[in-house]
């Protein structure tokens, strides 16, 4: 493991000494726990997947959110936006809406056909065409029913937290020109990675009550983005603790006319040393101090 030095305290006493480096090869800290945080991301050059996640991966953002919609989705959040859409008056292609048939007792969802003039002048399109259509009661239509004939353009719209049960949290994540990591709690089906937790899984794993998720955003209840975030932008730091060893030295020259020699020494010898502390170093400092055991008041900081 290589490692850098950053910093480096002395007791005012002079009688230790902690030393503090940078991991230049730290490891991803998703591969050290069992968090359940998922993850899918599109990069041509980077990846925080698992092996797992490689292997059933969506081939893209788009399809990742078409498929979470038939799980997860807000079915009457949907339902509202479609129904709506049957009412404006202004359409454009891409545009779906779920209207009610009276006569053949059936709910059917239309998409829209643009306007469009053929080789001979006649003007086609401009209408709704029906997709699908179920003879059931409103209450009993479900969003993975109608989510899988649902446009392109219609799940771009659907691309928002309001738009899924409270089953889910989603997020996002872009990679910078280095392979930097930016998480945000909002998303598109244009998002370069999404991350996710499932209610139920978190729950289970983490031990917290409803309330908490209820209340908390993703990256307020996921740590381990922050410390994906350090990872990725090199801020993963560890220390080493040396006390200082003083020794007396007296030389005799054996061979040549030199007078004898007295001085002393000084020696460092590793007492202590921890790694894989991940954040920005400024604000992992104080608990660096103290997961030594020591106090940073006793220290000052030696010009290296």
């Amino acid at each position: 493991m290589e490692r850098d030095l950053v910093k480096r305290f002395i007791k005012k006493d002079g009688s230790q000494r902690i030393s503090f480096y940078r991991e230049e090869y730290a490891e991803n800290p998703r591969d050290m726990t069992d968090e359940p945080l998922h993850c899918e991301d599109w990069s041509r050059d980077y990846s925080i997947m698992n092996k797992h996640e490689r292997g059933t991966k969506s081939h893209n953002a788009l399809e990742w959110i078409r498929y979470m919609l038939e799980r997860y989705g807000n079915t009457k959040a949907i339902i509202d936006v479609l129904r709506e859409n049957a009412k404006t008056e202004k359409h454009v292609e891409g545009d779906d809406a779920l209207v009610y048939d009276a006569s053949r007792h059936e709910w059917i969802l239309n998409s829209w056909i643009a306007r469009w003039t053929d080789y001979s002048g006649e003007i086609h399109g401009n209408r709704w065409s029906e997709e699908v259509s179920w003879e059931i009661k409103l209450k009993d239509l479900d969003a993975s029913d109608i989510v899988p004939y649902l446009s392109d353009d219609m799940i771009d719209v659907f691309a928002d937290e309001k738009f899924f049960t409270d089953g889910i949290k989603i997020g996002s994540y872009t990679f910078g020109y280095y392979g930097g990591i930016s998480f945000n709690n909002s998303f598109s089906t244009d998002s370069e990675g999404i991350c996710w937790l499932d209610k139920d899984e978190f729950l289970k794993y983490s031990g917290c009550k409803e309330e908490y998720w209820k209340e908390k955003s993703l990256d307020e209840i996921e740590w381990l983005l922050d410390e994906l975030e350090a990872w990725s932008n090199n801020e993963v730091y560890g220390f080493k603790v040396e006390d200082c060893i003083k020794s007396k030295i007296h030389k005799e020259y054996t061979n040549v006319d030199k007078d004898d020699e007295d001085y002393e020494e000084e020696d460092w010898e590793e007492s202590d040393s921890c790694w894989g502390f991940y954040g920005e170093f400024d604000k992992s400092l104080d608990w660096m101090f103290e997961n030594a055991g020591l106090n940073k008041e006793d220290f000052e900081e030696e010009n290296v």
